[in-house]
């Protein structure tokens, strides 16, 4: 099911974004400062320069187009990944999927940014960005003819604590075995939601997509916080028919005060007073159909503005600004 592509590539070295989650603002302003980076088309900054910018790269060929059809062999090998956690190596197939397969979402996807990956796509029909998907399938086998590409792999490039290997895959047979040793799924998206359902919404045939593992041992769920940037805001109270309140004891940092409670979030109020809000028993069983977050949305963050909403892997950089006052 899993198809080969002809495929743009980098003429030199490949410059290398990660996905925009994993970014944080000051990142992304100095990837967007490499004229080159892949972050221009994946994620435009202004999508009515993208079909100048475009042009500009072909003509002074920064990528150049695939002679034939392949599969890529990638690998990321991370190297620093937490002090407890050691390194690990991820590998997986590159290629193309029928919009007409069904996929597997496990999260909500933001208007705004869907409507932004809407006008790219359709400026310009090119997915710089695969949707990252979790199969089962024979990866003992998979594994083993994609280190055979891998252990001389045509780019090889390092950024931010992990090494990127990649490879195509020219040889029919090889693409052929591999398709029949990944199957029909069914297809689990780990990352790329926003991706998948622009790619749906503007009607494109094919998504562009990197399969690896579904028992991968090296895969969790990261937490992703959400930052409301108002100063003035009536969320206790928005809050308070749903969970009791309780001021935060400091003794601990406030991620772990409320890692160990069940069914709570940790709230930062503007100047940094915080609180545990604990799910009220009455409301647990609405856990059943959707987890917490989904119900923090209805609650209380869909009565603002997606653009007064952020979200960061990292909790530091928004109890800094929460703490100098610019939200919650």
């Amino acid at each position: 099911m899993v198809l080969p592509l002809r495929a743009w590539v980098y003429r030199g070295q490949p410059h290398v974004a990660p996905v925009l989650d994993a970014l944080s603002p000051a990142q992304i302003v100095t990837l967007r400062q490499d004229p080159h980076q892949a972050l221009h088309l994946s994620y435009p900054a202004d999508p009515a320069e993208l079909l100048q910018r475009w042009s500009q790269w072909l003509s002074e060929q920064v990528l150049l187009p695939e002679p034939i059809p392949a599969l890529y062999a990638y690998s990321q090998t991370f190297y620093r990944y937490g002090e407890t956690r050691m390194p690990f190596q991820r590998v997986g197939v590159i290629g193309l999927l029928p919009t007409s397969v069904p996929l597997l979402p496990h999260e909500a996807t933001l208007p705004d940014r869907v409507e932004a990956l809407q006008k790219a796509l359709t400026l310009l029909p090119l997915q710089a960005t695969p949707i990252h998907l979790l199969a089962s399938g024979a990866w003992g086998e998979i594994s083993a003819l994609l280190e055979l590409y891998l252990s001389c792999p045509r780019f090889s490039v390092s950024q931010g604590g992990v090494m990127h290997r990649w490879s195509p895959i020219h040889h029919r047979g090889h693409q052929e075995q591999l398709r029949a040793l990944l199957g029909e799924g069914p297809f689990l998206i780990a990352d790329g939601h926003h991706r998948w359902q622009a790619v749906r919404q503007v009607g494109l045939s094919h998504y562009l997509v990197y399969v690896s593992p579904q028992e991968d041992p090296s895969l969790y769920i990261a937490p992703t916080h959400r930052f409301l940037g108002v100063e003035r805001a009536e969320v206790l109270q928005q809050l308070e028919p749903y969970f009791e309140l309780r001021t935060a004891a400091a003794r601990v940092p406030l991620w772990a005060e409320v890692q160990g409670l069940r069914h709570a979030i940790g709230v930062v109020a503007p100047g940094g007073r915080s609180w545990t809000a604990r799910l009220r028993p009455t409301y647990w069983s609405y856990l059943t159909s959707q987890p917490l977050v989904h119900w923090l949305h209805v609650w209380v963050l869909s009565k603002y503005s997606p653009s007064q909403i952020s979200f960061a892997r990292e909790p530091v950089p928004l109890l800094e600004a929460a703490t100098r006052g610019e939200g919650w």
